[in-house]
């Protein structure tokens, strides 16, 4: 059966090629049909190899695409840890920065006896009125001790325990500080306003005090020293104002997002 097949495929084969042979004897060679021929067969097999094509050049781009999106990622994660790195270096120098702006202004020995502290706690619902210090009745610390950073002032001691206090800040609307205005030596009262900024009282109405001019503490602030550093005033609050004075909203100098460390005296 298989001798069979085999020699049935012999005669097919010699038929065709004898076939071929009287076809190219009969139309002798032809370069212009031949070309038609040939641009006929590569025009089929072009579009018979389309789909091949584009499935090649969609996985290329696909695989191009991919590698670029992995390169990207990784230069962003390369941002990500060296921004990272910045911001730890940063909040570094920004804490040597406190300490040094601290330690440049300490009092003499003759007036006052400084305990330099660590900020341990605020409770998110007390933000801008109070703050728990490291230090406590066991260093010395007393109620009413006034609280720096630097030259500027952060509040008072409010409580006192053991190990730690409690320090009512300048922002607190509890605590009112007598102060003067640098530029024109009127005298007032500062409070807070519990939301981060002070308010300015009793300051005359026929004057206008204009915005960047410091205020300090006041000759009658009791246990702080005259002088110190409260704030800068920002703005005209007439809204507030009564009688023949007006008051005014003043930013305090301190930075208490950044506060690390504070000073607290002991006036003599």
């Amino acid at each position: 059966m298989r001798n069979r097949k085999l020699a049935e495929f012999w005669q097919v084969a010699i038929v065709l090629m004898a076939f071929s042979m009287v076809l190219m004897a009969a139309l002798e060679y032809n370069a212009g049909f031949d070309l038609k021929i040939r641009n006929t067969f590569y025009k089929g097999a072009k579009y018979l190899e389309l789909p091949a094509v584009v499935l090649r050049d969609t996985v290329e781009g696909i695989f191009i695409i991919s590698k670029e999106k992995e390169a990207f990622l990784e230069e962003i994660n390369l941002l990500q840890r060296e921004n990272i790195a910045l911001r730890l270096q940063l909040n570094k120098l920004r804490e040597q920065q406190d300490e040094a702006i601290a330690q440049a202004y300490l009092p003499s020995q003759e007036d006052s006896n400084a305990l330099r502290a660590k900020i341990i706690y605020r409770h998110p619902g007390w933000w801008w009125r109070y703050m728990t210090v490291d230090k406590g009745r066991k260093d010395g610390v007393k109620r009413g001790m006034p609280v720096l950073s630097g030259e500027n002032v952060v509040g008072r001691i409010f409580l006192v325990e053991d190990t730690t206090s409690v320090v009512e800040l300048i922002t607190s609307p509890d605590l009112r500080i007598p102060v003067v205005v640098d530029d024109t030596r009127d005298i007032g009262v500062l409070s807070g306003d519990g939301k981060g900024k002070m308010i300015l009282h009793y300051m005359p109405k026929d004057i206008t005090l204009p915005s960047d001019i410091q205020v300090t503490t006041a000759f009658a602030m009791g246990n702080f020293l005259p002088g110190l550093l409260v704030g800068t005033i920002e703005s005209l609050q007439e809204d507030m104002s009564v009688g023949d004075f007006t008051t005014y909203k003043v930013k305090p100098n301190v930075n208490f997002s950044r506060l690390r460390r504070v000073t607290i005296l002991e006036v003599m």
